[in-house]
């Protein structure tokens, strides 16, 4: 799971380099688009999470306990430091029900901001504005910055100067024999190096793989030409289930959480993992066209609300 998030991380650099090369080329229409992008999921996600928890727990309480990390104590608490996405500054880690996945967000959120400033905001006021950003996150969330800026790196790499194929070949290939020579062996070796506490958990593993991922982004960006008619045959069915993907990693444990406590067999019954496997999914691409499938009528909302609040700021200055 961490090496998927680490992934994930570099990923979204990647993505916004894209996005704000071809689309989002202001402030105003980058903060929208970020901000639809988590609420349209998190929002649902977490009212979605205290319903179920709430429904399992009174069916299966014993489902529900703290051995895989499960919490049922201070959930307004919880919720709110979810909603604004302080769930993990500094070296806070507070879960949030079932919705262990949530964590990501606590770092994902505060990279879309400290770039957005960065990027967008005036000379004038950038460094007190990203100063007052690292201070408000802390060390453990800034550490981990360069993996999600080694993606919008490569994506500015490959769009502007593309290695040749042999190379991009190489690259592609040496990535992959890396990870596996990372996962089979060099991982635990990484993992009992002794480094500073204040640097967080598992900081060398999650560099490691952010690189090699990094690489394996540029290196494939290289030999793309040998799949893209395959992609472009398969182009809808990929952005479908692409379109679910938001979904599908904050909502699965919640929801197969649930399916295990409501159905009438033992969890280690093949009934209750055929249950749980295929209704997880039914229910998460459910959910999908509701959340992150309806991501304009998020960026309508926003911009709605957005203009109001200004047109009242303007209306309170004329008076």
């Amino acid at each position: 799971m961490d090496d998927a998030v680490v992934i994930f991380f570099v990923l979204s650099g990647f993505v916004i380099a894209h996005v704000v090369s071809v689309r989002e080329q202001s402030l105003q229409s980058y903060a929208i688009a970020r901000a639809a992008r988590m609420y349209s999921v998190a929002l649902p996600a977490l009212f979605l999470t205290f319903v179920l928890d709430a429904l399992g727990k009174t069916i299966s309480p014993e489902l529900y306990s703290t051995s895989w990390g499960y919490v049922d104590k201070n959930n307004l608490l919880r919720f709110a430091s979810g909603l604004m996405f302080l769930n993990q500054i500094w070296y806070s880690n507070i879960s949030i029900g079932s919705v262990l996945p949530y964590w990501s967000l606590g770092f994902e959120v505060w990279y879309y901001i400290i770039f957005g400033i960065a990027y967008f905001s005036s000379v004038k006021y950038r460094l007190l504005l990203l100063t007052l950003c690292c201070l408000i996150v802390g060390p453990r969330i800034i550490i981990l910055l360069p993996l999600w800026l080694s993606g919008f790196y490569a994506y500015k790499l490959i769009s502007t100067r593309q290695p040749a194929f042999g190379l991009s070949l190489t690259l592609f290939l040496l990535s992959v024999v890396l990870y596996l020579f990372y996962w089979y062996d060099l991982r635990l070796v990484i993992k009992g190096v002794d480094v500073p506490w204040f640097l967080g958990d598992n900081v060398l593993t999650r560099y490691t793989v952010g690189l090699l991922f990094t690489i394996h982004l540029v290196g494939f960006a290289g030999i793309s030409s040998l799949f893209r008619s395959v992609f472009a045959r398969f182009e809808m069915q990929i952005r479908w289930f692409a379109g679910a993907t938001f979904t599908i990693y904050l909502f699965h444990l919640p929801v197969a959480q649930f399916l295990s406590a409501v159905v009438p067999w033992p969890p280690e019954a093949w009934e209750t993992r055929l249950v749980v496997m295929g209704g997880s999914f039914v229910v998460m691409f459910v959910i999908a066209e509701y959340s992150e499938r309806k991501k304009q009528f998020w960026i309508n909302l926003i911009s709605d609300v957005h203009e109001k609040f200004n047109g009242r700021i303007k209306n309170n200055r004329a008076i």
